[in-house]
């Protein structure tokens, strides 16, 4: 099985080899389940990040409350905290914590503060003002959401004493991770992108962060579907999170051991909002809902499966990526 962070003696094993061969930087995405399982137990870091906290994870963790618990006991571990306090997580978790602390966000009173951001579907730039030093930096990556993760990572590498123009470098020499905001060229004039969002928080962002790209240049249409076998709770709030779009457009994920009817009609029930909402429970036959009622001009977000490419039935698993079904689809239209 894949883990986002190893088992503890995987992780132990791969640190070793990385010493052994001359590395003396690791960069770890730490995952909730791996701090409450302990997989990273008694390993210090000289610095660690918080980006946010949205619903997810809640078949494991029980409830938000202890979901945040187990992020934060990351910072039990680590030297210095770089923390994105845009989000109120963000903020209880930096008045929390005894150790050397940025604080890094949009608004007024953070030790790196975000200013200037311009966002485009080809990236975004923005200025990271220190109170001391303001630095430009451009990110070829879309949405405000990779605005604060770039903040942030730009905070972790000012801890480790890497200088500006090294950091701005490697920021405007990023490349995109697949099925994250992932573009999708078609002859349709439409700009679509395959996203990995699948919590309502997710895909509110997502929604907003194309919806301020496109600041009255077209509509937003969002295709959406929760998973099967998870958190149930969240199904209607991702509802209503598509609604945030100008056209959502429901339909399957992951249905896994459930039937998807069921899994649908629970998102549907949240899907309450001004847009218009279109159900079409086969996830191909949404996506192609989506580019038939698109414009020119429009943006047709697919999300939930990201860099996915297999969509799980429980008792059969079929070949399924949305960027391929996308590009499929608008070459028949």
């Amino acid at each position: 099985m894949v883990r986002t962070t190893p088992e503890a003696t995987d992780f132990q094993r791969l640190l070793r080899e990385m010493v052994d061969g001359g590395v003396d930087v690791a960069a770890v995405e730490v995952s909730s389940h791996a701090l409450a399982l302990g997989r990273v137990a008694a390993t210090r870091f000289r610095v660690a990040a918080f980006t946010n906290l949205s619903q997810d994870h809640l078949d494991f963790h029980g409830d938000m409350a202890a979901y945040e618990a187990a992020k934060a006991a990351l910072f039990s571990q680590c030297e210095r905290a770089v923390i994105w306090v845009d989000d109120p997580a963000g903020r209880r978790i930096a008045a929390s914590l005894r150790i050397p602390t940025t604080t890094v966000g949009t608004g007024d009173g953070v030790g790196l503060a975000v200013r200037g951001v311009a966002l485009g579907f080809a990236g975004s730039e923005f200025h990271l003002d220190d109170g001391r030093t303001n630095l430009a930096v451009r990110i070829p990556l879309a949405g405000s959401f990779n605005v604060a993760n770039a903040a942030v990572a730009a905070g972790c590498a000012r801890a480790l004493d890497i200088p500006d123009g090294a950091i701005t470098t490697g920021i405007a020499a990023v490349s995109g991770v697949p099925g994250r905001f992932e573009l999708v060229p078609n002859r349709l004039g439409l700009t679509v992108a395959v996203d990995y969002a699948h919590t309502p928080d997710g895909i509110s962002a997502v929604i907003a962060a194309a919806a301020a790209i496109q600041a009255g240049r077209g509509r937003v249409i969002a295709v959406v579907g929760a998973g099967g076998d998870r958190d149930r709770a969240k199904r209607p709030l991702m509802g209503a999170a598509a609604c945030g779009a100008d056209i959502a457009v429901l339909t399957t994920d992951n249905p896994r051991r459930e039937r998807p009817e069921d899994v649908l009609a629970e998102v549907v029930a949240g899907a309450h909002g001004p847009g218009e909402v279109i159900v079409e429970i086969d996830r191909r036959s949404a996506i192609r809902r989506a580019l038939r009622v698109a414009r020119p001009g429009d943006a047709v977000l697919v999300l939930g499966k990201g860099h996915e490419q297999t969509q799980d039935f429980g008792v059969r698993v079929i070949p399924f990526d949305d960027r391929l079904v996308v590009a499929e689809e608008a070459a028949r239209l």
